[in-house]
């Protein structure tokens, strides 16, 4: 599935087509974006979208957690259309796992960066584990043979983790991600709408819709 790393007006239009299933935030996201937005605030516009979305939570200050409490509580917030992120720090991350999926939330682990960061995660049964091509090459990291190894470890038997890449400067390194068994990318804006600029070099279009008859 396709999501949009992005919050901007733009990025809520695509959401009206089903090609894209929702969209992914982070502080970092809400500040380029949304200056001034918190969380609470991503959660409150992204609920009314309808898609499937990705907020991201803090691990030093779980006051987030109340906030999404009080709003799945008053029926604002559906659950089952939002996914928490969490920075995989193990030791610290592990422990909200149980209380969100308890809560009917999905959770994804992010800033993934090693096969062993991602076995952490797959052992909790995180619904996600987000890693970042890019940032993996600027580290020095073979991002495309560790992903293929983190690809295989999610499909061991009973594991319903998902790897979803972020990170992607390319359309092909997209495309090149999606071949190798990535089943979930998170686009910055501009290469999504690239999914969208389809050409037909056969005039294929035109034609068919010259002929059409009904």
């Amino acid at each position: 599935m396709l999501f949009i790393d992005s919050f901007t007006d733009r990025a809520l239009e695509l959401l009206e087509t089903p090609i894209f299933k929702g969209i992914t935030t982070n502080p970092t996201i809400l500040k380029r974006d949304r200056d001034g937005w918190g969380f609470k605030k991503a959660v409150e516009v992204l609920s009314k979208t309808g898609t499937d979305n990705f907020v991201q939570g803090s691990l030093k200050n779980d006051e987030w957690i109340k906030v999404l409490k009080d709003k799945i509580s008053n029926g604002k917030l559906n659950p089952e259309k939002f996914t928490i992120k969490l920075p995989w720090t193990p030791a610290e991350a592990a422990k909200y796992v149980n209380i969100l999926k308890k809560m009917g939330l999905k959770v994804c682990a992010t800033a993934v960066y090693s096969l062993e960061q991602c076995y952490t995660a797959v052992a909790c049964d995180v619904d996600y584990v987000a890693v970042y091509y890019n940032r993996m090459k600027q580290s020095g990291i073979d991002a495309d043979k560790i992903i293929a190894e983190m690809v295989h470890l999610t499909n061991i038997p009973k594991s319903k983790t998902r790897i979803l890449a972020a990170s992607i400067k390319e359309i092909n390194t997209a495309n090149k991600l999606l071949l190798a068994g990535v089943p979930d990318l998170t686009l910055p804006l501009d290469i999504a709408e690239k999914y969208l600029e389809i050409k037909y070099p056969q005039n294929d279009r035109k034609v068919f819709e010259k002929d059409f008859l009904i």
